[in-house]
């Protein structure tokens, strides 16, 4: 199916007399604004008046560009789930799926929601992000972070997870959540930190016979990494997970323990850290280190370019339901510029859609 035929499965819950502008019409008008830089619904306006003969190739526009009060007053109307549904439907039908995804399941403040409406109204999202594809797969706002395990919950029967590698920060490394991975099939990579006191102090005892011997009799693996003025080399190791019996009762489906050790070398000065993760994979240290390591793509590929791209920790929008559906919108736009194969950073790709209207229609349409 199609975008557009996806968007005509969305409810219009407007009365019959307020129908000048077409819903589907507005959806697309809203996506393709964002994918050319647009931050507000005075820019989408602007775009829209500007860019009309380019919309009439793909939609009707009887009406032309509506207001953007008008703008905001509609998209604010669509049921904010239904409209997630929908779009990231669409969105997943174009994904390519590998014999073995790593999903990183991550959350994310909008600070711009916390500077205009107080801390206690910040919107906290939580995506689940295909590393490998660069594609967000799901997207579910919580109140507040403190909400964050639960709603990690609640996304995770929302995702086809079979077969999928899911990795977490440390504040997942619960066993409600971990064991509703195993039964869906999947796997898990879960760091482990001072939340869970036992079992981080069980997996630093059981790795401390082989840091008393260098490491040499474990699996592991090197790399060197540059960037930003810094050096890091990081050697992860694997061993199987034998844990205390009372921990193993709570921790069943653990199969492996991982170890990443970094060091740092920046302005002159080195540090070193080791941080420890529980997973369900039995030992192979390759994949061990790829989702260890791609756990923070989502960081990079996807929290970096939403602040630094589309200037979201700048967004000003609000009201909660459209602040929600403007940070939809330019997750799904992501998507789309992860996925066009020209050879350029995703900020490159906006400015050319900004310009060249066959380059955003390919965006869309291929």
């Amino acid at each position: 199916m199609s975008l557009f035929e996806h968007l005509k499965l969305i409810e219009d819950p407007r009365s019959h007399i307020n129908l000048d502008h077409d819903l589907v019409d507005i959806i697309f008008l809203v996506l393709a604004a964002i994918a050319s830089g647009c931050d507000g619904w005075q820019a989408i306006e602007e775009f829209g008046k500007e860019n009309l003969s380019w919309l009439r190739k793909h939609r009707d526009f009887d009406k032309g560009i509506p207001t953007r009060h008008s703008i905001a007053r509609i998209i604010k109307v669509i049921d904010t789930e239904i409209l997630v549904l929908t779009l990231f439907r669409w969105a997943n039908s174009l994904r390519e799926t590998s014999s073995k995804p790593l999903i990183a399941i991550d959350g994310k403040t909008l600070r711009g929601a916390v500077n205009q409406n107080g801390a206690k109204n910040a919107l906290h999202l939580v995506s689940a992000f295909d590393t490998e594809q660069g594609i967000v797969l799901y997207q579910q706002d919580t109140q507040t972070k403190g909400n964050e395990i639960a709603t990690v919950q609640a996304l995770l029967h929302m995702l086809d997870i079979k077969d999928a590698v899911v990795t977490f920060d440390a504040l997942h490394c619960q066993r409600e959540t971990l064991q509703q991975i195993i039964k869906a099939k999947g796997d898990y990579v879960v760091q482990v930190k001072g939340n869970q006191p036992l079992l981080r102090q069980a997996i630093e005892v059981q790795f401390q016979p082989h840091w008393d011997n260098n490491g040499v009799d474990m699996l592991s693996i090197e790399e060197d990494d540059k960037g930003h003025g810094r050096k890091e080399r990081r050697t992860t190791f694997q061993v199987p997970a034998t844990l205390p019996q009372a921990l193993a009762k709570k921790w069943p489906s653990a199969k492996s323990l991982i170890a990443v050790e970094r060091q740092r070398k920046h302005k002159g000065v080195t540090t070193i850290n080791t941080d420890y993760y529980l997973s369900s994979l039995p030992l192979d240290i390759e994949l061990a280190a790829k989702a260890v390591r791609q756990h923070w793509h989502i960081e990079n590929q996807q929290h970096w370019v939403l602040d630094v791209t589309f200037r979201e920790d700048c967004s000003r929008i609000g009201d909660r339901e459209n602040a929600k559906k403007m940070a939809l919108f330019r997750r799904i736009v992501l998507n789309l510029l992860g996925q066009h194969p020209l050879k350029a950073s995703k900020p490159t790709k906006i400015r050319k859609a900004a310009w060249n209207g066959d380059f955003r229609s390919e965006i869309f349409f291929g």
